[in-house]
């Protein structure tokens, strides 16, 4: 049988003891809950980055940061065997993406709001476009409209300017 996965993240700013310990209890929840299921994997990609990693950036699709307040993409994955598994794993993930930004949130880091960008590369598929471009989505469109005014790019897969 295939293996189905979907990936989640959260942006924060900075890593601390509590929100690795609640990285670690999401983790044992839901491995208790559903890794008896078939297939079943959890993942938690706790990654970081060099603090100027944006400061030489000229921009582009995804919003950039400077240095004083850059953003860390977390990376969350989940994955099962069975398509009748699809919702508890991709509830599962959402739950957990949100349990885990709030835990950021409560210990004081600025990422609420429009600040929450989710890096497309690991974002689940219905995240706004306004979650993963910000400021930048009516750019983006105006170009996909100049450069492919026949929507030849909607014919693939990914996400929709």
């Amino acid at each position: 049988m295939p293996q189905l996965s979907r990936y989640s993240t959260v942006s924060i700013t900075q890593l601390s003891t509590n929100l690795l310990r609640t990285i670690n209890n999401q983790l044992l929840f839901y491995n208790s809950t559903l890794g008896s299921k078939p297939g079943a994997f959890f993942i938690y990609s706790i990654e970081p980055f060099i603090s100027t990693y944006f400061d030489k950036s000229q921009g582009g699709a995804y919003p950039h940061v400077p240095s004083s307040t850059p953003l860390f993409p977390l990376l969350i994955q989940f994955g099962w065997e069975s398509s009748s598994d699809n919702n508890a794993f991709i509830d599962g993930l959402k739950s957990t993406t949100n349990t885990i930004l709030q835990a950021a949130l409560d210990d004081g880091q600025d990422i609420g709001g429009s600040k929450q960008i989710r890096y497309p590369n690991n974002a689940l598929g219905d995240t706004p476009l306004e979650q993963m471009y910000g400021d930048n989505v009516a750019k983006l469109r105006s170009i996909r409209q100049a450069w492919d005014p026949y929507n030849i790019m909607y014919l693939c897969g990914g996400f929709k300017f």
